[in-house]
């Protein structure tokens, strides 16, 4: 007999105070590794909990504007509350995230991987997100079994993070359209696809910078102009990101009015796209043209 295997999974946010938004533990079923978040201000409480004084991952989140990409430093400890009880922080930060294990079966070995890999792959997703430590971790060299068990461990812990809003590891894959239910068959409703372009420089045409809209990833592409004058309005993550395109040689100079970006970047969202291209704040809902009809991303998103 075949069982149809039912979609989900059942995640648990444990709220420890009697105010909505005090410090949290989340956990998912089936694992046994568990999360303890909260807001900065709920740190100090955080340092009061057993569960922090075992082997963990952690990440420090500064959150950004709807044209600005996050900052987040990833570490690890053996145990973060001895770590944290007096130091200083690495970066200033609004959230915090930290995993572990519920049975104490994590070890340093083990979240000495999880930090590589979760280092190696938030700096691989530049257009989402700006890692604080430069720096590459160290690491740890785990039998097979282990490293089995920890890129369970790792596809889990992005699940709860994007679950719970922090998209940080997204890939930018096509999303499943939504159906629409009504009278007769149902009709899939797809997700934003096309090609879009805005002008770089202020009243020109000259100079074009393109992208590419599948499902919810955007994706600027290689060849595109980029202002070579930002102005102090350029969201402050953002100017890092140029910063490590131009010492990367991904973003430079062939002598005409604008840089000229040599790779296709992913963003999970248009705005840090064109506010990277015009080098200031901007509004990419607006700023992005559809390249068949000229029409703004924003009108189409919100149809007819």
């Amino acid at each position: 007999m075949k069982i149809e295997k039912p979609t989900g999974r059942l995640l648990t946010i444990f709220i420890t105070g009697d105010d909505p938004r005090s410090l949290r533990t989340v956990e998912l079923d089936n694992w046994s590794g568990m999360a303890v978040m909260g807001r900065a201000p709920y740190f100090k409480k955080a340092l009061q909990r057993d569960e922090l004084g075992r082997s963990c991952v952690y990440f420090l989140i500064q959150s950004a504007g709807a044209d600005d990409i996050p900052e987040v430093y990833v570490g690890e400890s053996d145990d973060f509350v001895q770590r944290y009880a007096t130091a200083k922080f690495p970066i200033t930060f609004d959230t915090f995230v930290v995993f572990t294990n519920k049975d104490d079966k994590l070890t340093r070995a083990h979240v000495k991987w999880l930090e590589l890999k979760a280092w190696e792959t938030l700096s691989a997703n530049e257009g989402n997100v700006t890692v604080a430590n430069k720096a590459k971790p160290t690491g740890s060299k785990l039998p097979e079994a282990d490293t089995a068990s920890m890129y369970t461990f790792m596809g889990n812990m992005t699940y709860v993070l994007e679950a719970l809003g922090f998209e940080f590891f997204g890939v930018g894959e096509q999303v499943e359209p939504e159906t629409k239910v009504g009278a007769g068959a149902a009709t899939a409703t797809p997700l934003i696809t096309g090609s879009f372009f805005t002008t770089t420089l202020p009243k020109s045409d000259s100079a074009k910078a393109y992208m590419e809209a599948s499902g919810d990833s955007y994706v600027l592409k290689a060849g595109s102009m980029i202002s070579k004058a930002p102005t102090d309005s350029l969201p402050a993550n953002l100017k890092k990101l140029r910063d490590q395109l131009i010492s990367e040689n991904a973003l430079v100079d062939e002598g005409g009015p604008c840089l000229t970006l040599k790779k296709d970047i992913s963003f999970g969202k248009p705005s840090p796209a064109s506010a990277l291209v015009k080098g200031r704040s901007s509004t990419g809902y607006v700023e992005w043209l559809r390249v068949t009809d000229k029409k703004k991303l924003g009108e189409i998103l919100v149809g007819p």
